[in-house]
């Protein structure tokens, strides 16, 4: 194998090298100061918890000087496209009367960008692509979002993201190391949740993979706040510890990766059926490390009740967790996936609590109002949480089902419940719609009266 300067990122077209991306510096064509704020407000409460694309201080400083690249538009435009969806402004819709229109400009501009920086990618590329794959996988862009991710790893491998930064370059500024580990752990929680909710092929190998988790470092002193000029409103920046909690959420998702490796890629299906009954070791391996996982979290993510309403980070990552669960389990939930009948019920078991867990969590965020909109805290959800409804429903769907004439009308109530979390979401995010007329489609298709 031999190795040049294009490897690991030593090499690339510069971006002043591209006359095309001139036009964007000469005029970034960027909102007020007083919506920029507003909508990079949103980005950190909303957003940057799950996508920790930048290290604050290094982002604060472009900002203050204005020292634009075509990359750094790319992500700023990626950013306003994503916290649109968490904005009740009509302006940012081409259409009033369209909530899925929100943003929109915002993603066209994005990708008008991006034609003209192909040759030239960096770390705001990738972090942009992974935010601009998350937009398109809410708002029916799906094959966009599969092709923005895609991209991303790619431009990620290239500049070398995937590899410990330490034996690449033990003199690397530690700020630096930071930004990449932070923007190469959101690309891979991007690839598993995409994956997963596609049921398609993941695009990173865990095999490739030795870069450290980001450990929340940044500038000392560094100022928190700050105001753009022409703005009345103040910039808040990230919270102070929301990449440290991001850390749980990568780790969770290299498990969620290695279900779906194991148990639903074509080759592990093919192994299964040529078996009498399926192979346990896997099950009792991953079950090990989600119990592993969910042991190790500190008290401040940890899950106990409804009563001591925990964030939307928390609930997030939880509901991942319980969605993980279900997919390890179902696979064995079937009487014919064993030789004893009774030990699919034992997994049909554990499917049925997480999803009445994730659920009821839903339920509670349906409920309750968010502090900083005055909308129910469940239209603050990432995409993500769309999936994670869906997957749970479709384990009440199969209960509904079931001879047990308490679990029967349990989980048809649970299917309500279900369909009601989504039709919440639905002018946030557009899948939400699609998912809950499926599972309409289904309840039909089994005869099922709710």
């Amino acid at each position: 194998m031999f190795y040049n300067r294009r490897h690991w990122g030593g090499y690339s077209i510069r971006e002043r090298e591209q006359p095309a991306a001139q036009k964007f510096l000469d005029n970034p064509d960027l909102p007020s100061p007083e919506l920029m704020t507003n909508l990079l407000n949103l980005y950190f409460t909303y957003v940057h918890p799950f996508a920790p694309v930048f290290v604050w201080s290094k982002f604060l400083k472009r900002l203050q000087t204005k020292q634009y690249s075509p990359s750094f538009l790319f992500l700023l435009n990626s950013i306003f496209a994503l916290a649109a969806r968490f904005s009740d402004d009509l302006s940012l819709r081409t259409d009033p009367t369209k909530p899925e229109t929100v943003g929109v400009r915002f993603v066209e501009k994005a990708k008008e960008i991006l034609d003209t920086i192909y040759d030239a990618p960096d770390m705001y590329c990738v972090g942009a692509l992974v935010l601009l794959s998350y937009q398109q996988m809410g708002t029916g862009g799906g094959y966009r979002a599969w092709m923005f991710i895609g991209l991303s790893i790619r431009m990620a491998q290239h500049l070398g993201l995937n590899r410990d930064c330490m034996k690449l370059n033990p003199h690397m500024p530690v700020l630096d190391r930071e930004e990449r580990n932070r923007i190469w752990w959101t690309c891979f929680v991007a690839d598993r949740l995409v994956s997963a909710a596609f049921g398609r092929p993941q695009g990173i190998n865990e095999h490739d993979v030795d870069a450290t988790y980001p450990e929340g470092i940044d500038e000392e002193n560094i100022q928190l706040e700050y105001r753009l000029d022409g703005a009345t409103a103040t910039l808040s920046g990230p919270s102070p510890h929301s990449e440290k909690n991001f850390v749980y959420m990568a780790s969770l998702t290299r498990i969620m990766g290695r279900v779906m490796v194991s148990l639903y890629s074509p080759l592990s299906r093919a192994t299964a059926m040529s078996s009498s009954l399926m192979n346990p070791a896997p099950l009792e391996q991953l079950d090990k490390e989600l119990t592993d996982w969910l042991l190790t979290l500190p008290p401040h993510l940890q899950f106990r009740s409804v009563q001591q309403e925990p964030g939307n980070f928390v609930c997030t990552l939880h509901m991942t967790f319980y969605t993980t669960l279900i997919l390890l389990h179902r696979p064995y939930s079937h009487k014919s996936a064993y030789n004893n009948p009774n030990d699919s019920s034992i997994s049909l078991s554990i499917c049925t609590s997480a999803a009445n867990n994730c659920i009821e969590m839903a339920s509670n965020l349906m409920r309750a109002a968010d502090g900083n909109r005055d909308v129910p805290r469940l239209k603050c959800l990432l995409h993500s949480a769309v999936f994670n409804f869906f997957t749970a429903g479709l384990v009440h769907i199969t209960n509904c089902t079931s001879m047990d004439p308490v679990l029967a009308a349990s989980a048809k109530l649970r299917t309500v419940e279900t369909l009601r979390c989504l039709s919440v979401m639905e002018d946030v995010w557009i899948s939400s719609k699609w998912c809950g007329n499926n599972i309409k489609n289904l309840l039909k298709a089994r005869s099922i009266e709710l």
